[in-house]
C-alpha cells in the first residue's frame, strides 16, 4: 500500500498538486486544500496521533481549509503567526494572529484560511466527549478564545511538547499526555464544576509542570537560574514548583543539577568541542564554581570529566 504524500511543493495548477489534493487532502485528511494568491505553494504537515485527539502542525504559504462535512469531532484551531479568517456555515470567522478558535467540520463547506505565510495548528477532538464536559463547547464555534489567556497559553504551550514528543512515548505515557491536552482544553473552552476541577488537578498541574521543566532546559547555561526567577515567570509561588517535584519524586535542586551534569557530559563526549577547556565545558553547563563541578560530576558519573572526554576520543 503506497502511504500518501505529507506535504507539497510545487505549482498548484498542475497534475502533482491535484494529485496530491486529492489522494492525501481530500481522502486522509478530509479536507479540501485550496491555494490563496498566486505562485508556488509550500505545505508540510506533521501529525501526532494521541489516544484521545488527533493533532496536525503544518507550514506554509496561504492556505483556506474546506471541510467536506465528513468529519463528527471538534477542531481547535490556532496560528502563531498568521490571521484565520473564513466562515462555519452562517457563523463569520475573524480571528488574530495567537489566538485560537473552535471550528465544525461536520459543516460542509465550513473554511478556514491562513491569510499569510505561517503555521497552522489543529487538535481534532472527540465532539460527544468534549461536550460531555463542556456543554457550551458548541457556542463557541468560529469565536476567538484569546492566546494570552493564562489557560490558552498553557494549552498552546503543553500542545507543542505533545506534538513534538508524542512518536518518543510508550503507550502509558503517550495516554497520560493525551489526557493532560484534553483536559487543558476544556479548561480553555470553559468546563465548570466537578469536571473543571479535575481537569485543573489532572491536566494543569501536569502541563505547568512540563513548562517548568522545559524553561529549565532552556536556560541550564545560565548559573543564575533561580526558583523565584521560575516561580515569577509561570505566575506561582515557589513553593507550587517545590510542591510539583516532590509529587514527582525529586527536588527541584537535584532536578537542575542533574541536568546540568548531564549536559555537560554530552558536550564533553562532542568531538566538536574537544578544543574547549573543561571549565568552558562546566560554564556552558551552569557550573561557574569548578572546584564543585568536578566533585559533583566525579560522584554522579563515577569518573572525572578529563576521563569522560579521553574514553570518547578513544571509542572514535
Amino acid at each position: 500500500m503506497i502511504q500518501p504524500q505529507l506535504s507539497f511543493d510545487g505549482d498548484p495548477n498542475g497534475p502533482a498538486y491535484e494529485r496530491w489534493r486529492e489522494q492525501f487532502c481530500r481522502q486522509v485528511a478530509n479536507v479540501d486544500f485550496v491555494p490563496v494568491g498566486e505562485g508556488r505553494v509550500h505545505r508540510t504537515i506533521a501529525p501526532a496521533i494521541l489516544p484521545r485527539l488527533r493533532l496536525s502542525a503544518s507550514f506554509g504559504t496561504p492556505m483556506s481549509f474546506v471541510s467536506l462535512g465528513t468529519n463528527d469531532e471538534l477542531i481547535i484551531t490556532m496560528s502563531p503567526n498568521s490571521a484565520l479568517s473564513g466562515a462555519m456555515g452562517k457563523r463569520p470567522l475573524e480571528i488574530a494572529a495567537g489566538d485560537v478558535t473552535i471550528g465544525d467540520p461536520s459543516i460542509k463547506g465550513a473554511r478556514i484560511t491562513q491569510t499569510t505565510h505561517g503555521n497552522f495548528q489543529t487538535a481534532l477532538l472527540p465532539r460527544k466527549a468534549l461536550l460531555r464536559a463542556c456543554p457550551n463547547a458548541e457556542d463557541l464555534i468560529a469565536r476567538s478564545i484569546p492566546g494570552a489567556n493564562p489557560i490558552t497559553s498553557m494549552f498552546l504551550r503543553y500542545y507543542d511538547l505533545a506534538h513534538a514528543h508524542a512518536d518518543k512515548l510508550a503507550p502509558a505515557e503517550l495516554d497520560a499526555v493525551s489526557q493532560h491536552l484534553f483536559d487543558l482544553s476544556v479548561l480553555m473552552i470553559g468546563a465548570r464544576g466537578d469536571v473543571a476541577e479535575e481537569a485543573r488537578l489532572r491536566g494543569l498541574a501536569a502541563a505547568r509542570f512540563e513548562a517548568i521543566k522545559a524553561d529549565i532546559l532552556a536556560q541550564l547555561d545560565r548559573a543564575a537560574l533561580s526558583l523565584s526567577d521560575l516561580a515569577a515567570t509561570h505566575r506561582i509561588s515557589p513553593r507550587t514548583i517545590q510542591l510539583l517535584f516532590e509529587k514527582a519524586g525529586i527536588t527541584y535542586s537535584g532536578f537542575l543539577l542533574e541536568q546540568r551534569l548531564l549536559r555537560a557530559e554530552r558536550l564533553l563526549r562532542n568531538p566538536g568541542l574537544r578544543s574547549r577547556k573543561i571549565i568552558e565545558i562546566a560554564h556552558l553547563a551552569g557550573f561557574h564554581d569548578v572546584s564543585y563541578f568536578h566533585r559533583a560530576f566525579r560522584r554522579r558519573f563515577g569518573a572525572t570529566p578529563d576521563d569522560v572526554r579521553k574514553l570518547a576520543g578513544g571509542a572514535e
